[in-house]
């Protein structure tokens, strides 16, 4: 159960461990003077931050992903084979 639970969910944990990392090396370097940054006053804040923001990238990208594998398409960002352009219909509703 345990290892099936990490193989299913281990880019979400990679994110999140990313994001933590680059925050707290921000909040580490990057410290405010006064203490009042949110982000930057305490490098475990900027893990906190970091992780959270790991997180909403991760599922973000996820379900991208799956809506377009549910639909049988490439993703936004494939790139487009110059031959598969040619062959694609042309739109007349438009003046060109």
């Amino acid at each position: 159960m345990k290892s099936s639970l990490l193989q299913a969910y281990w880019p979400v944990f990679l994110a999140v461990l990313i994001g933590a990392a680059l925050g707290a090396t921000l909040g580490y370097f990057g410290q405010c003077t006064s203490g009042t940054c949110p982000l930057t006053s305490t490098w475990w804040r900027g893990a906190i931050y970091g992780g959270v923001l790991g997180l909403l990238f991760a599922f973000s990208s996820n379900a991208r992903n799956a809506a377009a594998e549910k639909q049988g398409s490439r993703p936004a960002l494939a790139p487009v084979s110059p031959q598969a352009a040619e062959s694609a219909p042309k739109d007349t509703t438009r003046p060109q």
